[in-house]
């Protein structure tokens, strides 16, 4: 008899089917079209679909001397809240991740405060001896100032260094120099930069948030064999039309014209991530113009609406936001399979409901999204065989672990 059964229907090689997972010693243990017996089981009900667990690769979880905008715990509890089971910690921290030091202070933070499970990045400027001692999970380069503006001024030699996956935020930091409003041949330049990099050095390269049709173009007729790159939701769902009605829409890279979101949205199958960027600020700091958009407790929920409005298919927001993500960055032991981590995103596909960010778990409690009614939603959240959340309430301790990411030298937690 297995510790836990969860019934229902689940997303399994990409069919949806009806049956049973067994969990034992927080793994997998069997999947069956059949019943199994367990000391406790779990129905799901008639409108949910277990899937494998949801992997955010762009994540801004502040902390240190940001407390006031988002903590560990805070953004955590966000991130399980809107159904992921992971997330990856950008290093353009206040003071930044970007020495041995600082590295195993984040760490420290991390460590028994996560409700999610997590990766660490590391970034790259000019400090090439640091990473590669620091052990980090990834490895992240600006090529031009963002939030934080510490930039990398030798981007070849900063990634050429780069001992594990490198993830990039790609704007030209000359064109930006000249031009503050970030115009879409920044991206461009800089995508055609990194790719050519990449070509030559024959190392593997995440572009982060890409929002122009250009730059996009260019990456997917790259054909390079170990390319990956995200699209945000925000990108995908909002023009700069949005944005000069709401100047809380600030972000960067910044919102596009009409065109370009449908260039992304005509490309779908051929973009690899999608992200949230979640970028937490206060609503003060907004109006002084700080940029970004919170985006963890509804990134999930967007896309299944837009998969209830027949934009996209449920096996996208898997391949998007799981099997792509464990593949480009080699993460061992996740996955719908016997033997793998016991980790699940539970959503009820039919649910409507209403974006009301005072329920958020972020300590961002402002949304784009305010006001708006989404159909689809998640509904529990299982992270190795536990269930974390469930209908919007976290029900567990903080039980995230340190994910096991290839290159960073780093298996299990500490």
């Amino acid at each position: 008899m297995h510790e836990l059964v969860i019934e229902g229907r689940f997303f399994y090689f990409g069919k949806l089917i009806k049956g049973g997972i067994a969990v034992d010693e927080k793994k997998i243990s069997a999947i069956s079209t059949g019943s199994l017996k367990g000391e406790r089981t779990v129905r799901l009900r008639r409108k949910e679909i277990l899937l494998p667990g949801l992997i955010d690769t762009h994540v801004h979880l502040r902390d240190f001397e940001e407390r006031k905008k988002e903590t560990v715990e805070s953004g955590t509890m966000a991130a399980v809240h809107g159904g992921l089971t992971a997330v990856f910690d950008m290093p353009n921290t206040r003071p930044p991740v970007d020495d041995g030091k600082t590295f195993r202070k984040r760490l420290r933070s991390f460590t028994g405060r996560a409700y999610s499970n997590y990766a660490l990045g590391f970034l790259v400027a000019g400090n090439c001896s640091e990473a590669m001692k620091a052990g980090a999970d990834f490895y992240k380069i600006f090529m031009a100032p963002s939030t934080g503006g510490l930039y990398s001024e030798n981007f070849e030699e900063d990634y050429s260094c780069s001992p594990g996956a490198v993830s990039v935020h790609a704007e030209d930091a000359d064109i930006l120099k000249a031009d503050p409003t970030r115009p879409p041949e920044a991206e461009v330049k800089a995508v055609r930069r990194a790719l050519n990099a990449a070509r030559r050095l024959k190392k593997p390269i995440n572009i982060c948030h890409i929002s122009t049709g250009e730059a996009l173009r260019e990456l997917v007729n790259s054909r390079l064999p170990r390319l990956s790159f995200e699209v945000t939701p925000h990108h995908l769902l909002l023009t700069k039309k949005d944005y000069r009605r709401n100047p809380m829409l600030k972000v960067y890279p910044p919102l596009r014209p009409e065109a370009d979101r449908r260039v992304l949205w005509k490309n779908l199958p051929r973009i690899p991530i999608i992200a949230s960027d979640h970028a937490p600020h206060t609503i003060e700091d907004k109006a002084a113009g700080a940029a970004g958009i919170p985006g963890l407790e509804t990134e999930v929920a967007l896309l299944l609406d837009a998969v209830n409005r027949g934009l996209m298919e449920l096996g996208d927001i898997v391949e998007k936001m799981h099997s792509n993500p464990v593949r480009f960055f080699g993460i061992a032991g996740v996955g719908l399979r016997p033997g793998a981590w016991a980790d699940f995103t539970v959503v009820d596909i039919g649910r409507e409901w209403v974006v009301k960010p005072e329920d958020f778990y972020s300590k961002a409690r402002w949304s784009p999204w305010e006001g708006r009614r989404l159909r689809g939603k998640v509904s529990r959240t299982v992270i190795r065989g536990e269930v974390v959340m469930e209908d919007d309430e976290i029900v567990s301790k903080a039980v995230g672990v340190r994910l096991d990411v290839e290159g960073g030298g780093h298996k299990g937690d500490l």
